[in-house]
């Protein structure tokens, strides 16, 4: 890549030259000290890949410099120190490709110069192909995939290779053009994966160097990487044969990477119910009270990573995901963990729910928030941090469920005798403990009855109620009419 450099002065030039020289290979950088000297040398030599331009030395040259970027087309990035709008109007106007203020940003910088880089090897890529199409036949462009119904006369094997981070995808895409693959490739670059489409004279052979890739990879970059190959070599329609290895990709969602995935239909995915059943509901509201951190363990890891195919959808997947962490929120309400800190890390781990690629990765971040939180839990009870109604409210939210628990029970846990628990939670709460436990059971019953088509028999005794005649009797006592009562009304 050829680049011009017209600095501030010889600190910024060096600083860039490191830049430049310790990110990139192929680089060759010419340096100036005037705008003359620029223009001179592409005049003279060619055009540069890229030129990197001092805009505050304009002032010095200025009617020569617009002049020449008027009747040139060159790439160019412009430097300043001026934050003003006259400075960005002429970057504009002359069609720099941005301008970068001063103190720059290594970040900026580097990413411009890679999206340019990445920009002018697909503009010669396609320069390239479109000069070999009209004496071949295997010649493929974008449009195939998506607007014409081109079969090849030859067979094409389709691969698409994937990396976690959009962000090494140019240096995947470098790396594929310049790797000995036997007989002809194209490479098309989409946004989270390049695709692939192979000449096959030999498919044993093209896969073995599929796994000699993934090794040349491994041996020089940290990112992991998946191969997913369309695994026919039949004449198809192209645009057919890319979106079949467009759906394969959602693999990597359940095989995770590192791997080679063969394969030439996605099986139809298999039904899954993203939501939890009631029952599971108060399963996890059971194995968060007792901060039962191995059968949280073994409950996620079994719902989630025994998958086999056919599989169920991603995104199906990811709304059931979302199912538990909704009843850990309901944990953190019930215990008052949600600070900044606890809403932030909860935040964290639902984004990564929604966009982590791997499912393996979203349940080893579901279970490490989830040993914190567990903690923290058992940390704020036993403390002073609670008063002693929010120690005992949470109690209940947390056991509403067993119709053993009792004030007994929540004494023990919170140390002190049933009796001052008693009376000083009514003091202070305004309402009995045993009248609050009835409050809690009936607001989940209604609940359940909204959301589940449970008998009652079934709800009373998810909420804590031995003999559906009791519920019955509270229930009322409570909402003014009965529980068949209060469904039909919904």
């Amino acid at each position: 890549m050829k680049l011009f450099l017209l600095a501030k002065d010889a600190l910024e030039t060096q600083g860039i030259r490191w830049m430049l020289e310790s990110h990139f290979t192929g680089i060759e950088l010419s340096v100036y000290n005037s705008f003359a000297d620029v223009i001179n040398d592409i005049q003279h030599k060619g055009k540069p890949d890229l030129a990197i331009i001092d805009m505050d030395k304009w002032q010095e040259e200025e009617s020569s410099i617009e002049k020449f970027l008027q009747k040139q087309s060159i790439h160019w990035l412009g430097l300043s120190s001026e934050r003003i709008f006259q400075t960005a109007y002429r970057g504009l106007r002359f069609r720099a490709q941005d301008v970068l203020f001063r103190p720059l940003s290594p970040v900026e910088l580097m990413k411009q110069i890679q999206q340019l880089r990445f920009q002018l090897r697909n503009e010669r890529n396609q320069s390239a192909r479109k000069e070999k199409k009209e004496t071949s036949s295997y010649q493929i462009d974008y449009a195939d995939f998506f607007l014409t119904e081109r079969v090849l006369e030859q067979p094409v094997m389709m691969s698409a290779f994937l990396t976690p981070n959009g962000h090494t995808l140019p240096l995947l895409y470098d790396t594929l053009q310049h790797y000995p693959f036997s007989g002809e490739s194209q490479f098309f670059a989409f946004s989270s994966y390049i695709l692939c489409v192979h000449e096959a004279q030999d498919d044993r052979i093209l896969k073995g160097e599929f796994h000699a890739f993934l090794s040349h990879w491994k041996e020089r970059f940290a990112d992991p990487l998946a191969i997913i190959v369309n695994d026919t070599t039949e004449p198809q329609v192209l645009k057919g044969l890319y979106q079949k290895s467009k759906q394969l990709t959602e693999l990597v969602f359940f095989e995770g990477y590192d791997i080679i995935i063969l394969a030439n239909k996605l099986d139809k995915w298999r039904e899954l119910d993203p939501f939890l059943t009631p029952v599971e509901q108060r399963e996890w509201i059971e194995m968060l009270e007792k901060r039962d951190t191995k059968s949280i363990q073994k409950w996620v890891e079994h719902e989630f990573l025994m998958y086999e195919q056919p599989y169920p959808d991603p995104e199906m997947v990811r709304v059931r995901l979302t199912s538990v962490l909704a009843q850990i929120r309901r944990y953190m309400k019930s215990y008052q963990l949600q600070n900044e800190e606890w809403d932030k890390a909860y935040h964290e781990v639902f984004q990564q729910i929604v966009r982590q690629p791997v499912v393996y990765q979203i349940v080893q971040t579901l279970l490490a928030f989830i040993t914190k939180l567990m903690l923290a839990g058992h940390q704020l009870l036993q403390g002073g941090a609670y008063t002693l109604v929010d120690k005992t409210k949470a109690l209940i939210e947390s056991n509403y469920w067993d119709a053993q628990w009792n004030l007994a029970a929540c004494a023990e846990t919170i140390g002190i005798n049933k009796s001052t628990l008693s009376r000083r939670f009514a003091a202070e709460a305004g309402q009995t403990f045993r009248d609050t436990l009835h409050h809690v059971r009936i607001r989940e019953a209604k609940r359940l009855l909204k959301e589940s088509d449970l008998p009652l028999e079934e709800i009373a005794r998810l909420t804590g109620y031995t003999h559906q005649t009791y519920f019955n009797a509270k229930f009322k006592q409570l909402e003014k009419c009965t529980p068949t009562a209060y469904r039909l009304q919904l």
